[in-house]
C-alpha cells in the first residue's frame, strides 16, 4: 500500500465536510443520473481530500464508507474533536478512542490535546488564553498523546499529526518542546486570530522550527491562504490547510462571482433566484448562465428539470461552486508559488489596493525569515503587527 505522504501533493487544499455537504452525501438522489455529493466516486463534482470532524460526524461518515461510495483514492483529515472538553467541561472520547476511529476511517488524524484557552465570559462566543497553566496543559496533552499512540497499529496508510498550541513564536516553541515524542508523524498549527499578519508569525515559526509535514488549522480566506502558499517555496515538506469558506453558499447562499477576483460574495435568496445588493436592490440571477462549472451546471438542469427540488439542492450547490472557484484559484497559485514576480503580481490583481500592499509586504516578511532568521525579520517588520493576541474565537481553536 502505498504511503500516505506519497499521495499527498507538496500544498493541499483540505475542505471541512459536514452540515449540509455531509448530509446531502447520505440522501443523495440520482437525479438526471448524476449524483451530486463532492465525496461520491459517481459525482460529477469530486473531493479527492477533505477533512471531517469525529465528534459530530462520525455515525454519518461511518454510514458513508460502509456503504462504498467514497472515492477510492480518497486521502481523510480527521480532526481531534478538542473542542468537546471546552464545550461539556470533560472529555465525551478518550485520546485512545478517538485514535481507533480515525485510525479506521481516515489517513490522517489530529491528536486530541487539552487546549490551553478558557472561557471567556464576556465575549458571546470567545476564549482567553491560559498562559499561567499554559505548561501544565502541555503535560496532559503529552500523555494523551503517549496514550494514544499505545493503540496506533497502522503507520503506512494512517499518519498522526500533534497540534501545537500558543500565541506566538515562543509559546508554539515551548508547546512543542513539551509534547514531542516518537510516533508524531507531522505537525498541525494555526494562527492566534483571523488576521493574516498574525498567521505569517506562525508561518515563520513552522520555516524555523519544524521539520515534518504541516496541516494549517481553520485558514478560510484567500488572504491567509496565498501567504502559507508563498512561505511554501522555503519549507521542504508538505503543507496542508483546511477551509470552510466556501460553505456560506448553504448557510448564507453566498455565490463567488467566478469572474471578480476581489472575492465579493453576493447573496442569493431562499425563495427566490436573485442578489441583495448592498442598497437592497434585487437583481434576478437568472438560469446561472455566466458561470459553466459542475456546480452551476447542475443547477441549471435542476431549475428546467426538477424545479421542485430546487430549494433542497440550490444551497449545497452554490456551496459546491464556490468550492470548485476556490480549487481552480489554489490550482494555479499552486503553479506560480516559486516565482516571487508572479506571486506579487497576482496579489496585485486580485485584492484591491490596500490588501494587495499589505499582502506583498508580508511576502517581503517570509522572505527575510528565510534569509536572516525569524527574530530579524520581526525586528525589522515590526510595525507591520499586532499586539499579542490573547483572545481568540472558535474557529482559531482547532
Amino acid at each position: 500500500m502505498t504511503d500516505v505522504f506519497d499521495r499527498l501533493d507538496d500544498i493541499n487544499l483540505i475542505p471541512v465536510i459536514g452540515g449540509s455537504l455531509l448530509r446531502l452525501s447520505l440522501k443523495d438522489k440520482e437525479i438526471l443520473g448524476k449524483a451530486y455529493s463532492p465525496t461520491n466516486e459517481n459525482s460529477v463534482i469530486k473531493l479527492k481530500n477533505f477533512l471531517i470532524n469525529p465528534e459530530y460526524s462520525a455515525r454519518d461518515f461511518k454510514k458513508l464508507t460502509e456503504e462504498g461510495n467514497l472515492l477510492k483514492d480518497r486521502i481523510v483529515f480527521t480532526d481531534s474533536g478538542g473542542l468537546q472538553e471546552m464545550r461539556f467541561g470533560k472529555l465525551v472520547k478518550s485520546p485512545e478512542e478517538i485514535l481507533k476511529w480515525q485510525q479506521k476511517y481516515s489517513n490522517i488524524g489530529f491528536a486530541l490535546d487539552k487546549i490551553p484557552f478558557k472561557v471567556n465570559k464576556s465575549l458571546i462566543t470567545g476564549w482567553t488564553f491560559d498562559e499561567i497553566n499554559f505548561d501544565k496543559y502541555g503535560e496532559i496533552s503529552k500523555k494523551r498523546i503517549h496514550d494514544a499512540l499505545k493503540v496506533r497499529t497502522e503507520y503506512n496508510n494512517f499518519k498522526y499529526y500533534a497540534i501545537i498550541q500558543g500565541i506566538n513564536y515562543d509559546f508554539y516553541k515551548r508547546w512543542k518542546n513539551i509534547i514531542d515524542q516518537p510516533g508524531i508523524d507531522g505537525w498541525c498549527c494555526k494562527s492566534p486570530s483571523d488576521d493574516p499578519k498574525d498567521l505569517v508569525q506562525t508561518a515563520g515559526f513552522v520555516m524555523s522550527e519544524l521539520d515534518k509535514p504541516v496541516h494549517f488549522l481553520g485558514v478560510g480566506k484567500m488572504t491567509k491562504t496565498i501567504v502559507l502558499i508563498y512561505m511554501k517555496k522555503y519549507f521542504k515538506h508538505k503543507i496542508s490547510f483546511d477551509t470552510n469558506s466556501y460553505n456560506v453558499g448553504s448557510t448564507g447562499r453566498a455565490y463567488y462571482l467566478p469572474f471578480s477576483f476581489n472575492y465579493r460574495d453576493f447573496v442569493i435568496s431562499g425563495g427566490n433566484v436573485g442578489v441583495y445588493t448592498i442598497g437592497g436592490e434585487t437583481i434576478d440571477f437568472g438560469n446561472f448562465d455566466f458561470c459553466s462549472c459542475e456546480a452551476c451546471n447542475s443547477i441549471r438542469e435542476i431549475q428546467l428539470h426538477h424545479p421542485e427540488k430546487y430549494e433542497e439542492y440550490i444551497g449545497p450547490l452554490i456551496s459546491m461552486h464556490n468550492l470548485i472557484y476556490e480549487v481552480h484559484t489554489i490550482n494555479y497559485l499552486k503553479r506560480i508559488y516559486k516565482n516571487g514576480a508572479k506571486m506579487r503580481d497576482f496579489a496585485k490583481n486580485v485584492f484591491n489596493p490596500k490588501t494587495a500592499e499589505r499582502t506583498i509586504k508580508l511576502f517581503d516578511f517570509i522572505d527575510d525569515v528565510n534569509k536572516h532568521g525569524y527574530e530579524a525579520a520581526k525586528e525589522k517588520w515590526k510595525h507591520l503587527f499586532t499586539k499579542e493576541i490573547k483572545t481568540t474565537r472558535q474557529g482559531t481553536l482547532f
